[in-house]
């Protein structure tokens, strides 16, 4: 399913925070962050071996894109022409989440399967979402919004709701630490794709990494990084990564 829970502008001193899960097929090759250059812009990200592309990534313009599938039984087993990942990589050469959105406002959303995908830097944040019909734009206040999979209408899940009581009250105090988002990012449920932390072995199924980011007013991005599900595999500190950006 993925997990994206951004908070945008909620704290003074980190306009951007992001904590995120990747939840996607056991066997499915990729790599982990490193810095790379896409189209001209230095980015901070990991990549699909498979499709190419990324699921996730932040610039050197303190510019944040992020991306969750969409669920609709009627896509799955289709052929597109794209990758939803290149979509990243496209948002993230942007340079800012304004100019990211109206480039993605160009896209054809028959051109690949149905998605969601973020934008956010420290002047603003967006939305845009395929129902593979249509586009839908939305510009976010300040604020805190989780995405998954199942996000705008498109199934029923109770991970969303189990977030928003965890969340609650959150943005009144300071900025959660690593293990704050780790423990958020770790829960099980007896069904396992309403937890935040997928464990579907039976289905090849699961949480393959997960990825913490926060953008300061000035500064490089503190970025830290579980190759793994983060109930088992601890965060690394890849801000050293993001200071050659």
């Amino acid at each position: 399913m993925c997990t994206i829970v951004l908070a945008s502008r909620v704290w003074e001193s980190w306009p951007v925070v992001v904590a995120a899960n990747r939840d996607e097929a056991l066997g499915r090759a990729s790599e982990g962050p490193s810095v790379r250059v896409v189209q001209g812009q230095r980015v901070l990200a990991p990549r699909d071996l498979v499709a190419g592309g990324t699921w996730l990534g932040v610039t050197a313009t303190g510019l944040f894109v992020g991306i969750t599938n969409r669920y609709d039984p009627g896509a799955m087993g289709r052929e597109f022409a794209g990758s939803r990942g290149t979509l990243v990589e496209q948002a993230l050469a942007a340079g800012s989440a304004e100019a990211a959105a109206d480039r993605m406002a160009q896209v054809d959303p028959a051109g690949q399967g149905p998605f969601h995908l973020l934008m956010a830097d420290r002047d603003g944040a967006f939305l845009v979402w395929s129902d593979l019909q249509r586009l839908h734009r939305t510009t976010l206040g300040p604020g805190i919004i989780t995405v998954t999979e199942r996000s705008f209408d498109a199934a029923p899940t109770g991970r969303e709701p189990m977030l928003a009581r965890r969340l609650a009250g959150i943005e009144d105090g300071p900025v959660p630490s690593v293990e704050t988002w780790r423990s958020m990012l770790s829960v099980h449920d007896d069904d396992p794709l309403e937890g935040t932390c997928v464990h579907a072995d039976d289905r090849g199924y699961g949480t393959r990494s997960s990825t913490l980011i926060s953008i300061p007013r000035q500064g490089a991005p503190a970025v830290f990084h579980a190759d793994g599900p983060p109930c088992t595999v601890p965060y690394a500190d890849l801000s050293a990564l993001a200071n050659q950006l």
